[in-house]
């Protein structure tokens, strides 16, 4: 079929243009087969018409590039100048060129695969700069490719290819890297920032599991949160059995939440242990009574609440022995069950009735003088360690210094006694460690603080004071005196202290 002269033309003039990394980006499976189908298209007429080919091909190669090109790209002017030219690239030979173009067709069509995989990966949203350098080389290929350097085109393709390989290794650091960030903030019940990691792992890998299945748990942790808030609420006002079903009713929608798996069982164990003491005050009440099978019941209550409770296993043998002891053996068991639970003023009581009923009684004469004085011991220790406050006195820390040593030398001191010792030593301890304390003043006004001494004029200086409460009183000549009361707390920062007389008289 004769081929009109304008069809020729346009068909040569399509032969060099090569889709490259730049038309991928907009549709590249279209292009790579027209490229193909043009490229492997042999006009029949060439033999016939050499000296129109030759004229079409000088068109192409030589003027065509340059009108394609846009206004703003094009060289100015002044470039147009003559240039001293450039040292002769080495000569190639027909097969050589040939082979470097199959080569750049190979590398190209790996790029273009390596391009897809990188938008799949949402390569935009995290490839940065090394993405746009990637970009540039596969664009500088394109380049040497369309001028017909297919040297420079190998090398350009080949540096894009190992570029695009370190991106997408490094996708798989960031979902990395992101799926740990999103597990610690979900563990410091940050919902907002771990939802926004998962993103970022489902940005690149749209059906990673692990991601997923965290971000579902992180969308409803507000939930959690705010159940584990009100169960909190609840348990500190009291009602933990209330706190019990919401703390359930959030691990109903997250079953691997820590802190609501450990709460509920604190307030469970806290349950537990509110009745145990109750069946043991019952069956107290029961044995003070000599109702030994009510006691015996909530004896064998407590030690199904707690097995290894001694006191328990005392109280159930009590009940169980009442009806044979005598009244005397009994009232001793009842006192030496009261003393192993540290419930002095109860076996002073037993120890009392049976010197009633017989003042002869050794072992309520000594039980009585023991239980006493540990009863004294444990007034002292409570009443220092509900009343902190009382240790910011030199004599009374010099005497609870005391006391704790007396409480340390008691033999088998029992539970009670033990944490007493505990509290009242670390109540001691912060009484009388020192707290830094900031003063500032004008440096004309003379300061004196009751209890440390007069500190003269200054513009900020540092005490080292025990908790307790001072007096800071400021004078200067023609004003008022100011003064300024301020308490030493353990633990606590005061802000700084200021005294300045600055009300003339």
């Amino acid at each position: 079929m004769p081929v009109e002269p304008s069809q020729a033309q346009h068909e040569e003039t399509v032969v060099p243009i090569k889709p490259g990394l730049r038309a991928a980006r907009a549709d590249a499976a279209a292009l790579a087969a027209t490229a193909v189908q043009v490229r492997t298209r042999t006009p029949f007429w060439q033999y016939l018409a050499g000296a129109l080919l030759i004229a079409a091909a000088v068109f192409v190669f030589a003027l065509f590039p340059r009108l394609m090109q846009p206004a703003s790209d094009r060289p100015a002017a002044a470039a147009t100048a003559p240039q001293p030219s450039a040292p002769d690239a080495p000569q190639l030979s027909a097969e050589e060129l040939a082979r470097l173009k199959s080569q750049a067709d190979s590398l190209l069509a790996k790029l273009l695969s390596q391009q897809s995989q990188l938008d799949a990966l949402h390569v935009d949203s995290w490839g940065g700069d090394q993405y746009a350098h990637y970009k540039e080389l596969g664009n500088a290929g394109e380049d040497a490719f369309l001028a017909n350097d297919f040297t420079k085109a190998v090398a350009k393709y080949t540096d894009a290819t190992s570029v695009g390989s370190e991106l997408l290794s490094r996708s798989g650091e960031i979902v990395q890297h992101a799926i740990a960030a999103a597990q610690e903030a979900f563990a410091a019940a940050n919902a907002e920032v771990a939802i926004a990691q998962y993103d970022v792992v489902l940005g690149i890998e749209p059906e990673n599991a692990t991601a997923k299945a965290g971000r579902a748990r992180a969308e409803r942790l507000p939930e959690v949160l705010t159940l584990v808030e009100r169960g909190n609420a609840e348990r500190d006002a009291g009602e933990r059995q209330k706190a019990i079903a919401t703390y359930r009713e959030a691990l109903a929608i997250d079953p691997r939440w820590e802190p609501a798996s450990r709460a509920l069982a604190a307030v469970t164990a806290n349950v537990r242990d509110a009745d145990f003491e109750l069946a043991m005050s019952q069956g107290s009440k029961a044995l003070a009574a000599e109702s030994y099978a009510e006691a015996e019941k909530q004896f064998q209550t407590a030690l199904a609440l707690r097995p290894q409770a001694h006191e328990a296993q005392d109280g159930l043998t009590q009940a169980q022995e009442g009806e044979r002891l005598g009244k005397i053996a009994l009232t001793e068991a009842r006192a030496l069950a009261f003393e192993r639970r540290e419930l002095w003023d109860q076996a002073i009581g037993q120890y009392k009735g049976a010197l009633v009923d017989d003042p002869t009684l050794v072992f309520a004469k000594t039980g009585l003088e023991r239980s006493e004085l540990r009863a004294g011991l444990d007034a002292k220790l409570r009443n220092l360690i509900d009343n902190p406050t009382l240790l910011f006195g030199d004599t009374v820390l010099a005497d609870a210094r005391k006391l704790v040593v007396e409480a340390r030398g008691i033999a088998e001191p029992g539970p009670v006694l033990t944490d007493q010792i505990g509290k009242l030593d670390r109540l001691v301890t912060l009484a009388g460690t020192p707290i830094a304390v900031r003063l500032t003043s004008d440096q004309h006004t003379e300061v004196t603080v009751y209890r440390v001494g007069a500190l003269g004029s200054f513009a900020a200086k540092e005490l080292q004071l025990r908790p307790g409460t001072y007096t800071a009183i400021g004078s200067r000549n023609g004003f008022h005196d100011v003064r300024q009361t301020f308490t030493v707390v353990p633990g606590r920062t005061l802000p700084p202290i200021n005294v300045i007389c600055s009300e003339p008289i």
